[in-house]
């Protein structure tokens, strides 16, 4: 229903457009209407212009800078901010899984003081 309206919508303006265009070309061309003409051509040339010198550049800027490699794969980081170290059994399961339990733990090797975030791979969500 909504693309309907705006084709209907688009095709009204159209009418009227070529309509008010046409009360336009029926006035005699004057020496103002002659200047407007140039100065509307002018400005719409010279955004032309401008356009394709700046997809231009842009091409070039794309070509010159482009990446050979792809880029390298940041590593996961080993801590969280509060200096929790992270325990996770698969890291590419980690990465393709839809949900993932984190319980912070205690464990016995005394190396961190709020102890580590231990990440799990599930596929039931819990209720909340």
């Amino acid at each position: 229903m909504r693309t309907t309206l705006h084709i209907i919508l688009g095709v009204l303006l159209w009418v009227v457009f070529i309509y008010y265009w046409n009360i336009v070309m029926k006035q005699p061309i004057t020496e103002e209407t002659r200047r407007a003409l140039l100065i509307v051509g002018g400005l719409v040339a010279g955004i032309t212009i401008f356009d394709l010198l700046w997809i231009r550049y842009n091409v070039r800027l794309a070509r010159r800078t482009r990446r050979r490699t792809r880029p390298v794969e940041a590593p996961a980081p080993s801590f969280d901010f509060l200096g929790r170290t992270f325990v996770a059994h698969n890291d590419a399961e980690l990465r393709r899984a839809r949900y993932i339990e984190v319980h912070v733990v205690q464990m016995e090797d005394g190396d961190a003081v709020g102890g580590h975030k231990l990440f799990r791979v599930t596929d039931e969500v819990p209720e909340a």
